[in-house]
């Protein structure tokens, strides 16, 4: 029985990738809270299979809650049922549930500054509550996984889960490039107004260019894995899947991810003197851009030279009318006299400068949560606002301006212990593969969060926070699965 179970048991993602876009499309909110109360249940008997399912919600959370806002807390109580079976399965081990690495002291140091900060200031409870769940959801992944007995078959299902998943967001993001946003997307995505340069970019399923480049990222190394240790899955099929992975990645124009990709990328070649794999990997990005980049862009290019074509694309740049758009000009004006310009008046750079402005008055502990380009700030207007001249609410794209502002300077040694905890944490263990791509997904991320809220994006602290509690699990234990995993 249980290997007839084991045997249908990839078959069964897809069904149930069915069955949340189903829910979604049926926008019948009773639905949507009943799956979110059986996922809860599911969580409470095996917070394994928990895991699996948030691997293939999380990604396309964004895209089902815009149609059905009901399935919105299926993830936050999936993960609170995995981690109450945790706690209950441990409740004679007290010592296993509150036994922490050096790392985690920094991150609970940081978020209790940033909390008190914020009453200090007398930022609602709302609010900061709002914050803390952003930072501690995904990392309750971690405690969980941490403490799970990972087996073979475990990682095998969550190769599973991300072939299909992944599937499902290329097959969407090919429509929404080829459509011009017009099909396989929410009527309110539709209508979201664009500039020029970033209407070519492919926002996914996800909804965020930089999002759905991350979650690529993850896949292409996870593939890579797959189709060198496991025989069942060196096939055509993967190589093709592969790069398609690859062009979508390159489809994002997400350049911040680009880098912080390339950056994990060759850490990992040096640090597994694996110099073939740089070789493969400019062989498949130029096969990519050839297959997939190319006729992609060249069809999208004559849909959109016709009449209901250049109608939809004036229609996403009606507060951009004539702004040109392509690769070139995505790509080639980063560092252009007009980028750099808008980026100190209204951007990025402008964000950094205010956010210094604001760290001179509030050196210690700054201004508290949810007051300065978080999650939870654009949900509220800040005082700061106004007292720096600040017109508009917005996410800062850089998360250590925004810890800087928000936790002073005791925040940013908490979170420079919870960064730098990381990496001691792994450098010291067992050199496995995992772990090297552990150490160069870390020092990616320290790139990353230049431009990017990126500890609070909820698809690459599910996917980090798991594979680091995995890298970190029993190493003897992930040793033999990994030489298990070779074998077959």
């Amino acid at each position: 029985m249980r290997q007839i179970y084991n045997k249908y048991l990839p078959f069964i993602w897809p069904v149930v990738l069915i069955v949340f876009l189903l829910a979604a499309y049926s926008t019948n909110s009773l639905l949507g809270y009943f799956i979110s109360v059986v996922l809860f249940i599911v969580a409470l008997v095996s917070p394994k299979k928990a895991i699996l399912l948030l691997f293939m919600y999380v990604p396309i959370r964004p895209f089902l809650i815009e149609l059905n806002p009901s399935l919105r807390l299926a993830g936050d109580l999936m993960i609170a049922g995995a981690f109450l079976h945790v706690v209950w399965k441990s409740r004679h081990d007290l010592r296993a549930l509150v036994t922490f690495h050096v790392f985690e002291y920094g991150y609970f140091a940081f978020l209790i500054i940033g909390s008190f900060s914020a009453i200090v200031d007398r930022i609602e409870i709302g609010p900061i509550i709002l914050q803390l769940r952003a930072f501690i959801i995904f990392y309750l992944i971690y405690y969980i996984v941490k403490r799970l007995d990972i087996k073979k078959e475990d990682i095998i299902q969550v190769l599973h889960v991300f072939i299909w998943t992944t599937l499902l967001i290329i097959i969407q993001a090919i429509i929404e490039k080829l459509s011009v946003r017009g099909l396989f997307m929410p009527e309110e995505w539709k209508q979201l107004p664009l500039s020029s340069k970033n209407r070519v970019r492919i926002y996914g399923m996800v909804g965020n260019p930089n999002v759905l480049g991350i979650y690529l990222g993850f896949a292409y190394f996870l593939f890579y894995y797959a189709k060198k240790y496991i025989s069942q899955y060196n096939t055509v099929w993967m190589q093709i899947l592969q790069y398609l992975t690859i062009g979508i990645f390159v489809l994002t124009y997400s350049r911040g991810t680009w880098i912080g990709f390339f950056i994990i990328a060759v850490v990992y070649i040096f640090a597994s003197h694996n110099f073939a794999l740089l070789k493969k990997l400019v062989i498949q990005i130029a096969i990519a851009l050839v297959v997939v980049v190319l006729p992609i862009n060249v069809l999208t290019n004559w849909i959109e030279d016709t009449s209901i074509g250049q109608e939809k694309v004036q229609n996403i740049q009606k507060f951009d009318v004539g702004g040109s758009s392509g690769f070139v000009d995505r790509v080639g004006g980063t560092f252009s006299d007009e980028t750099i310009t808008g980026s100190q008046s209204s951007g990025r750079l402008f964000i950094v400068k205010k956010g210094f402005e604001v760290f001179k008055d509030y050196p210690i502990m700054g201004t508290g949560f949810s007051t300065f380009g978080d999650s939870a700030s654009l949900s509220r207007i800040s005082h700061i606002s106004a007292e720096y001249e600040i017109n508009r609410q917005f996410y800062s794209d850089n998360q250590y301006i925004q810890i800087i502002v928000q936790t002073g300077v005791l925040g940013v040694l908490s979170f420079a212990v919870f960064l730098l905890g990381m990496l001691y944490a792994l450098l010291k263990t067992t050199r496995t593969k995992l772990t090297k791509l552990m150490i160069g997904v870390v020092l990616g991320a320290f790139f990353m969060g230049l431009v990017y809220n990126l500890w609070e994006a909820d698809v690459f602290t599910l996917l980090f926070f798991a594979f680091l509690a995995v890298t970190l699990n029993s190493q003897s234990q992930f040793q033999s699965i990994h030489e298990d995993l070779t074998r077959s």
